[in-house]
């Protein structure tokens, strides 16, 4: 295992854990897209839905009322028509641009990542402190081994890098501030507003 001593394992798999939850926030950021378009999705095709019934029974009259820029039959025909069209087309864009399954992938992904973090830091509270360098080593080449391979699953998780950049000061915050914490429990809550308005800002 090139003669590396258990504290430089140690220091390895902390550097990996450290990747994973980057790797975990941006799972999370995706996530997070793919559910407010899911979401939004939705909610267009409810009000779509609603604006059909409602143009299927109102009166023409009330339609005159509301200064709508349709009112006669015809008009609303092709109008309930177009709704219709678009309600189509939402509800095949799922398939189309795979949305569920992203979301669900990314889901997954978070899981996955928080599952290899926990090992990691079980090695590092837990099973480092009984073993010797060759275990370590072993263990050590088993971490990677299988961040490796979470890498390739999740290698479709690809941003623009304007974002990642966004994601990953996110992920750099939420890291220190967990530090914060650890050292000092009984933490202002304005300090750590103002720090990440500090970060965001610059």
């Amino acid at each position: 295992m090139g003669g590396k001593s258990v504290e430089d394992c140690v220091i390895e798999v902390n550097n990996l854990a450290d990747k994973a939850g980057l790797s975990r926030e941006i799972c999370a950021y995706q996530y997070r897209k793919y559910r407010w378009i899911s979401t939004a999705l939705s909610l267009s095709i409810l009000l779509f839905s609603a604006s059909i019934a409602f143009l299927s029974i109102v009166d023409p009259d009330i339609l005159v009322s509301l200064s709508l820029p349709f009112h006669d039959h015809q008009d609303t025909r092709n109008v309930i028509a177009f709704l219709g069209f678009l309600i189509f087309v939402i509800s095949f864009s799922d398939k189309i641009l795979n949305l569920t399954a992203a979301m669900n992938k990314n889901e997954q992904g978070m899981k996955v990542f928080t599952d290899f973090i926990r090992d990691c830091h079980t090695f590092r509270d837990v099973g480092s402190k009984d073993c010797d360098e060759t275990s370590a080593g072993l263990k050590l080449e088993s971490i990677k081994e299988q961040y490796s391979y979470l890498n390739q699953v999740m290698s479709s998780n690809m941003l623009f890098s304007k974002t990642f950049l966004k994601v990953k000061k996110s992920y750099k915050m939420k890291t220190r501030v967990s530090k914060m914490l650890d050292e000092e429990p009984n933490i202002s809550i304005n300090k750590y507003y103002r720090m990440r308005i500090w970060e965001w800002l610059f």
